[in-house]
């Protein structure tokens, strides 16, 4: 928001000041400068005065002399009498150089004892320059000699003063003129204007070649510098724009899942593929503030947490398979994690629905682990399974039983039934084998033909589980298997079992004795189980 243009204020106006400081210093001048003609002018008046009054004495001193030398009285008095009539002038005494006083005048209104300024001039024969006859004494009116030079001294003073206030005045008035006029001009205008509108500052004519013409000029540079430069903002804003629409687009619309998360692990921003993804509206996402978006979303939280690390640590991208969070269906997506260390740390993810590719191994995976048949472990799965147990088992110490199942009378099943008959068979007995072991920790497998592996984990040669496992296998498998052409048939069963660590530690050597233990079985009337012999 543009905040109000500023008006000047008594005390902020330049002018103003400017002419606070010219009365000041004018005034400070014409204090010194009156003080000055004062004292100047006090001394020329005085100075002034004396030399008229010794002008008068000098005009006279020859008459007083011829008639001093002559005794003349009357003309003495006369000539006193005309001296003392002289405003300047309070008493004249033409005195004998015995002190007798020859004539005396005193001007008209002057007082009769008051201690004045007193000029003596000696009185010289007329006839002989060197002989004395007597002293001319002259009593100044000092009163009005001080009158005359108080009065020349104003005069003198109020000149100066009056020559200071013009003078302020005259600079008062041409810095109006030249100076805080054209800038208050200037501010009128640039407030005027409106920006990127091209307008200018004209330069008067008088002020063209001036510092206010270099001022209008450094104005007018830096109007087009701000032009430019708005030009050029609003020119890169369109483009910010138009990329920003063209990114949000592509945010909005990709086929990826994109999310940010804060350090904490709540949701900063998403796109609608997020919600479409993981099932979850973006408002159920950010519900609540302090729920972990990766403990909402990801079936294996830990697994996501372990991918920042990495990420963090390795600062580059981190990928993986993960499953969604997403109740009886199972989904996955494909994870990508990265970690801004910048500022405070984000965490950036993109997710892309796996589902129908996971499904599609995970099918492919059954189907090459798998028997197509009983869908029990194939021979290989089956392998691979109990090479995975004994590890565990020889790890921890614990115990393990392998058992090799064969069907007896299988084979005239099919040669009296036909093959869909023994396929109705070998399902019926896997399911019935899945029946009697526990399917979380245990393992079935079809090895090949009417030929079975079973592995109990933690279980021992002289556990009760083991015969108890073994007993309901016999009886599972000994019941008759109704065929969907409604006839009933049945197959006898018989089992060998191997022990870890008893009777070794080795997938083939347990085979092999479970096996052995097996035929031992069949040799001996069929239905039952047999453990292997110690090696």
């Amino acid at each position: 928001m543009t905040p109000p243009p500023r008006r000047l204020r008594g005390g902020s106006s330049l002018q103003l000041r400017f002419m606070s400081l010219v009365v000041l210093s004018a005034v400070l001048l014409a204090v010194v400068a009156a003080t000055l003609a004062y004292q100047l002018g006090q001394a020329r008046a005085l100075a002034s005065s004396r030399n008229n009054v010794e002008v008068l004495a000098t005009a006279v001193e020859k008459t007083l002399a011829i008639g001093a030398y002559a005794k003349d009285e009357v003309l003495l008095q006369e000539v006193a009498g005309g001296l003392a009539r002289n405003e300047l002038v309070d008493a004249v005494e033409v005195v004998a150089l015995d002190g007798r006083v020859l004539a005396g005048a005193r001007r008209g209104g002057a007082p009769e004892r008051r201690a004045t300024t007193l000029l003596t001039r000696p009185l010289a024969s007329p006839f002989d320059a060197g002989e004395v006859l007597g002293q001319l004494r002259v009593h100044l009116n000092d009163a009005k000699v001080q009158a005359d030079a108080d009065r020349e001294a104003y005069t003198l003073a109020a000149a100066m003063v009056g020559q200071a206030a013009l003078l302020a005045l005259v600079l008062y008035l041409l810095a109006a003129r030249l100076v805080s006029r054209p800038i208050v001009r200037l501010s009128l205008a640039l407030r005027r204007m409106k920006p990127g509108h091209g307008e200018r500052l004209e330069t008067p004519p008088d002020h063209a070649g001036d510092e206010i013409g270099l001022l209008i000029d450094g104005a007018n540079e830096l109007l087009d510098s701000n032009e430019r430069a708005l030009l050029t903002e609003r020119r890169l804003r369109a483009e910010v724009e138009a990329m920003e629409a063209q990114y949000r687009q592509i945010f909005d619309s990709s086929s990826a899942g994109i999310f940010v998360l804060d350090a904490e692990s709540r949701l900063i921003n998403g796109n609608p593929t997020v919600s479409r993804v993981v099932g979850l509206t973006m408002d159920e996402l950010r519900a609540d503030g302090d729920v972990d978006f990766f403990a909402r979303v990801f079936h294996r939280p830990e697994q996501v947490r372990q991918m920042i690390d990495e990420a963090a640590a390795r600062g580059e991208t981190v990928s993986a398979d993960l499953e969604l969070q997403t109740g009886d269906v199972r989904r996955w997506v494909h994870c990508l994690i990265s970690v801004q260390p910048a500022g405070e740390r984000t965490v950036e993810g993109v997710i892309y629905d796996i589902t129908e590719r996971k499904s599609d191994e995970h099918a492919m995976r059954r189907r090459a682990e798998h028997d197509a048949l009983t869908q029990l472990k194939n021979r290989a799965a089956g392998m691979a399974t109990l090479e995975r147990f004994l590890g565990d088992t020889c790890s921890r110490g614990g115990a393990l039983c392998v058992a090799c199942v064969d069907l007896d009378g299988f084979k005239q099943i099919n040669d009296m039934h036909g093959h869909a008959a023994g396929d109705e068979v070998l399902v019926a007995c896997a399911e019935r084998m899945r029946a009697a072991v526990r399917r979380s920790s245990d393992l079935v497998a079809r090895l090949g033909g009417d030929e079975f592996l079973i592995a109990l984990r933690d279980v021992g040669p002289m556990d009760g589980v083991l015969a108890q496992v073994m007993g309901d296998l016999i009886d599972g498998l000994s019941r008759p298997v109704m065929l969907s052409t409604g006839e009933e048939v049945s197959v006898g069963v018989s089992i060998g079992v191997a022990c870890v660590p008893v009777h070794g530690i080795g997938s083939q050597t347990l085979v092999r004795a479970a096996d052995e233990a097996l035929y031992h079985v069949k040799r001996n009337g069929k239905q039952a189980f047999a453990l292997a012999l110690p090696p």
